[in-house]
């Protein structure tokens, strides 16, 4: 059973970033409305430039949960130099993925955007979509980052003001740009990509500017360094390695997922992409769980207290799944509402409910793996194994059964969206394997020591 101080925790840590994640994925619905109206190309255009920009996305949060793992354990530790170095090293890789994701989308947007699409007019609304966005990265990235020290300082609410501040940019920005409002050009999709990258800006400066003030009153020590140990770099890339190699091979799945949705034509795609909204609202409502079960667990490792660990774990297993079924349910229970928001063919509509249905169904095996496998399982740094997983499932199972269902049997979207995501129960019962085994119970400081 939970105890107060648990629930303490877990309030004062998931409830902040939940909100954030909920406000983000509620911004992409926001820009899904004012773009639905410039048709199908539209849409499907930016879900699936989306989709490239996600790799990096995610790419580079696999290093930001790696510098988790190391932060919260150093902070349990009271360790302030182990704290400083696993905010830098990795910020610094994170930096040359930048340089090497933006030279793909300035320099070559439409070749990107060809291997996920036929369509023409798709192919360029999306590279326009793409080149704007591009510099968003290096913000994008800087915020994930300092927003990861703040909530291991316990103040994870910061991220959360400055996340809405973001939002409420981003979709006045949207207003003004995508439809040329006063004394602003008619943008379209290159207004929305915009009015994203406005809006990251803001958001890297408010986080900045509270960080420091925080950073003050706690004295953190924080000077920028070039200079890590050489047991320090060890540990970091044992961390890793294998957390970045695992989430970029599952981006690059979801990639390949959106490469066969592109290949089954406009309306299909669109209907996909208009489902992915939802997708971020629900995954985004277990987010600030899934920060705070790395978080919370990893400070408890971090302090020799395994056995309150293992307890925080079981606690996080029962809450997901709970979660996982109730907010299945409300996704089937609004499906057929929210389709009618936007202005498209009721075909689309028909089949955006459809793909709704077959995601309420793998929801629950969806935030078990992001929750249990995604933070519990990593929070004491043994990342191989779940790198294993994150390259079975999907590639293993998820896209070969994609295209299968896709190109040999020829079954409609959402059939080939379920049969695919088969890979999130294999994860799931891998996982739970793991999980009971108790493997994954190491402090990382001791060994460091």
């Amino acid at each position: 059973m939970m105890n107060k101080e648990f629930k303490k925790k877990l309030w004062e840590i998931a409830l902040p970033v939940t909100v954030q994640f909920l406000m983000q994925a509620s911004l992409s619905l926001i820009d899904q409305i004012m773009i639905g109206s410039m048709g199908s190309e539209c849409i499907a255009g930016i879900g699936l430039a989306g989709k490239f920009t996600s790799l990096f996305t995610v790419t580079v949060a696999a290093i930001v949960t790696a510098a988790g793992i190391l932060i919260s354990q150093y902070s349990g530790a009271k360790d302030s130099y182990g704290v400083r170095d696993s905010f830098y090293l990795p910020l610094y890789f994170s930096t040359l993925l930048v340089v090497v994701f933006s030279a793909f989308s300035v320099f070559a947007p439409v070749q990107v955007m060809r291997f996920y699409s036929d369509d023409g007019i798709t192919v360029i609304k999306a590279a326009e979509y793409l080149k704007i966005r591009a510099l968003g990265y290096f913000p994008s990235i800087f915020s994930l980052f300092v927003s990861c020290v703040l909530r291991n300082m316990n103040r994870a609410k910061l991220p959360a003001v400055a996340g809405v501040a973001a939002i409420l940019t981003n979709t006045i920005m949207n207003w003004l740009l995508i439809y040329g409002i006063w004394i602003f050009p008619r943008m379209e999709e290159a207004g929305a990509a915009l009015a994203t990258v406005i809006s990251q800006c803001v958001e890297m400066m408010i986080i900045c500017c509270l960080f420091i003030r925080e950073k003050k009153k706690k004295n953190l020590f924080m000077r920028p360094t070039l200079h890590f140990k050489k047991d320090f770099l060890l540990k970091t890339i044992s961390v890793m390695w294998p957390i970045l190699v695992g989430e970029a091979l599952w981006a690059l799945s979801e990639n390949m997922y959106a490469v066969i949705y592109g290949h089954l034509g406009t309306e299909p795609c669109a209907a996909m992409t208009l489902m992915y909204p939802i997708q971020g609202i629900a995954i985004g409502a277990l987010c600030g769980v899934a920060n705070a079960s790395g978080i919370i667990v990893g400070n408890s490792l971090g302090a020799g207290r395994d056995e309150e660990a293992w307890a925080e774990a079981g606690n996080f297993v029962r809450l997901t799944v709970r979660a996982g079924l109730v907010i299945g349910a409300a996704v089937c229970a609004l499906a057929p509402l929210y389709v009618r928001l936007f202005n498209v063919a009721p075909e689309t509509q028909a089949v955006t409910v459809k793909i709704l249905f077959a995601f309420a169904f793998v929801f629950t095996a969806k935030v078990f793996n992001m929750v249990i496998g995604g933070g519990v399982l990593q929070s004491g740094g043994q990342t191989k194994f779940m790198t294993a997983v994150n390259i079975t499932g999907p590639w293993i199972f998820g896209v070969p059964l994609g295209f299968f269902s896709a190109y040999v049997l020829k079954l409609p979207i959402w059939w080939v969206y379920l049969i695919l995501s088969i890979e999130e129960f294999v994860r799931l019962i891998i996982s739970v394997f793991l999980l009971k085994s108790r493997r994954w119970m190491k402090n990382i400081t001791v060994q460091q020591q």
